[in-house]
């Protein structure tokens, strides 16, 4: 049987998708693989760790994501990395010079000579990967994010008397802030799962903007929020992929989102795709979903038949294949 260890940055309470994706792959093969997993410390520094990620080598070592700087503990070994997405990169380039270099060379300039694969969750990453670093196409597999099998579709009544819209995540790409002034003059409900920011507050407040903000929620909690919602939206400037967009509409949620990069690849016509620079595109989508019943049950049908593409069962049999390549 192939021996994979899994390699994962160090345990954390929250901000887990990335362990939630590989932990539905590894119970998928458990037939099929003897999969370890080896988590970093935190109490080690990043040398320490790369040191010690060789003592749990395999057949196949995985780097889930996050901690690509261990590919250079494993040099001369049967490598892959999965890179989620290059958005601190992108910022880094325009925040530090020092801090961007520094980066650059040790989480992707080396990495990337120490392993075989590298899988990306969409076709976005996948350019940016091959832009800023040449890496060869051939070496590289797109293989999505999963659903979680809790996401089941629970069917939508009647709309809330004050439609609730649900917005994962505030960090400010996110794009809290246009969403704010989408929704001043509507008598909308927003369901924030994050930490705004203080002049975010600020706006809300000033807009007398209902709201509820929630954090710290495990997948059965954001279950309930999916199906408490009533629009999701994921209209933000960057995302490797957009996992809410497929979350949600697995719940049976319509979706507005970006018209650029992941989410529109993800997306596609199964969801609104506006300018997330435009608050009145973003208004005018609610408007439309809350108005026209037809054109809402009509996305709701779209998007469940886009969100059985990401089935977490045939996302672990694409990993698979590539252990068993990359095994010989």
């Amino acid at each position: 049987m192939l021996s994979i260890t899994f390699y994962y940055r160090e345990p954390r309470k929250t901000g887990v998708s990335i362990e939630g994706i590989f932990k539905l792959v590894k119970d998928c093969l458990k037939n099929e693989a003897d999969i370890k997993e080896f988590y970093c410390e935190a109490n080690l520094s990043r040398l320490q760790n790369t040191r010690k990620a060789e003592q749990f080598a395999s057949d196949i070592n995985h780097i889930t994501g996050d901690v690509n700087f261990l590919a250079m503990g494993l040099k001369g070994r049967k490598n892959v990395l999965t890179v989620h997405d290059l958005g601190h990169y992108d910022t880094l380039k325009k925040r530090s010079f020092i801090q961007h270099a520094t980066y650059k060379l040790f989480w992707f300039k080396l990495p990337l000579k120490n392993v075989q694969i590298v899988t990306v969750v969409s076709k976005f990453t996948k350019n940016k990967l091959m832009e800023y670093f040449h890496f060869p196409e051939d070496k590289i597999r797109i293989i999505p994010n999963p659903v979680k099998p809790i996401f089941q579709f629970v069917p939508k009544g009647k709309l809330n008397a004050k439609p609730i819209v649900l917005m994962m995540g505030t960090g400010k790409h996110k794009n809290l802030d246009n969403l704010i002034e989408a929704v001043k003059l509507f008598d909308y409900h927003l369901d924030i799962i994050g930490w705004p920011s203080r002049d975010e507050l600020e706006r809300l407040k000033n807009y007398d903007i209902s709201h509820t903000i929630y954090n710290n929620l495990n997948d059965e909690q954001v279950y309930e929020r999916y199906i408490a919602c009533d629009i999701l939206f994921n209209a933000s400037f960057y995302e490797g992929f957009g996992m809410p967009i497929i979350e949600a509409q697995a719940v049976g949620r319509p979706v507005v989102t970006s018209n650029i990069g992941a989410m529109k690849e993800v997306a596609g016509n199964t969801a609104m795709l506006v300018n997330p620079d435009k608050p009145e595109e973003i208004a005018e989508a609610f408007s439309k979903l809350v108005t026209d019943k037809a054109y809402y049950k009509e996305l709701v049908a779209r998007g469940r038949q886009n969100a059985a593409k990401y089935d977490y069962r045939e996302i672990a049999k694409q990993y698979m294949e590539v252990y068993k390549s990359l095994a010989g």
